[in-house]
């Protein structure tokens, strides 16, 4: 699949100083690249009140990402750390 990012994903990354999430995200990038669906990912949850958007688990940190079905583009919206607050801004 196509990988864009969002500025707002630019700026979460910035921001993480664990060397491990940062890894485990590259990791997950690069199988996001050669899949042919958000099937063939594991830990991809959708976002309830979104048809569009999807949190996939790496460790502590979650990966929020927009796909459309059909679609061959993934967006790339943030990368946090897993709180009460993560999903608060997308239910």
């Amino acid at each position: 699949m196509k990988i864009e990012h969002a500025e707002s994903f630019d700026k979460s990354v910035k921001k993480i100083k664990d060397k491990i999430a940062l890894k485990r995200l590259k990791v997950l990038i690069k199988k996001l690249k050669v899949a042919n669906s958000l099937k063939e990912i594991s830990n991809v949850i959708p976002m309830t009140n979104n048809d569009f958007t999807y949190r996939i688990r790496t460790g502590d940190y979650r990966l929020l990402i927009e796909h459309k079905y059909g679609s061959i583009t993934i967006l790339l919206i943030e990368y946090l750390k897993r709180d009460d607050n993560t999903y608060r801004k997308y239910n």
